[in-house]
């Protein structure tokens, strides 16, 4: 009995997950609000019954697929690295956008899972509720930033007259328009991510002394000539 009730599960997973591939298909082939249950069980090879024996609705499907998208912009447990590590807290600032990019990059279904989400959805209806999850991620990646940038102002690395929490809230902007734009890509920007990333993290640093030093006028004496 052991082993059907196992083989019953690992069934029931391969159906969730094969709907939840067919919804990713039809959203981006139709956008949400067009996509019909009905399709949704057509491409995923089941009847609408199984659909909704695993889902109550679109709006629980979106959800799933929200909730799988491995993405630091998304999973809160990526986050982390924000936190704590062993190099400066700019620097890990800065790895974390990258590693963003990185994974947009490197995953076609992330990058179609978020093309979904920021273009082809109307959070209303049945899919408002998704708006509270999303502002719950931002609420904790904007404390993620702002603990990160306390971390540099206390290393005396974060530019001064610059706060922490206006620091957080300018890269979440920073982030959430670059995804954007990248998933777009009408504007040549894929190829200048990370120096866009770069640049914008030049403008969070201190100005040290070497650096001050170096961008002031020698003012050192012309040599004497020799007669």
């Amino acid at each position: 009995m052991g082993a059907t009730m196992k083989r019953t599960k690992e069934e029931a997973a391969l159906t969730r997950g094969a709907i939840v591939e067919a919804a990713l298909a039809c959203f981006d082939a139709r956008g949400i609000a067009q996509a019909t249950l009905d399709q949704i069980a057509a491409a995923a090879g089941v009847t609408k019954g199984a659909v909704y024996h695993h889902f109550n609705g679109k709006g629980a499907i979106l959800h799933e697929i929200r909730e799988s998208v491995s993405l630091p912009l998304l999973d809160t447990a990526d986050t982390t690295l924000l936190a704590r590590g062993a190099r400066p807290a700019l620097e890990r600032i800065e790895a974390f956008l990258v590693g963003v990019i990185d994974a947009v990059e490197s995953c076609a279904r992330t990058r179609r899972a978020l093309g979904v989400m920021q273009f082809k959805c109307e959070y209303v209806g049945g899919l408002h509720g998704e708006l509270a999850s999303m502002r719950r991620k931002h609420r904790h990646l904007l404390a993620a930033f702002e603990g990160a940038y306390r971390q540099a102002r206390d290393e005396r690395a974060l530019r001064a007259g610059l706060s922490p929490d206006l620091a957080a809230l300018e890269t979440a902007l920073f982030l959430n328009g670059l995804v954007r734009l990248w998933l777009l890509d009408g504007t040549g920007l894929r190829p200048r991510a990370r120096a866009l990333i770069r640049s914008h993290m030049r403008t969070r640093e201190a100005v040290n002394g070497a650096r001050a030093q170096a961008r002031r006028p020698s003012r050192r004496k012309p040599a004497a000539r020799k007669s």
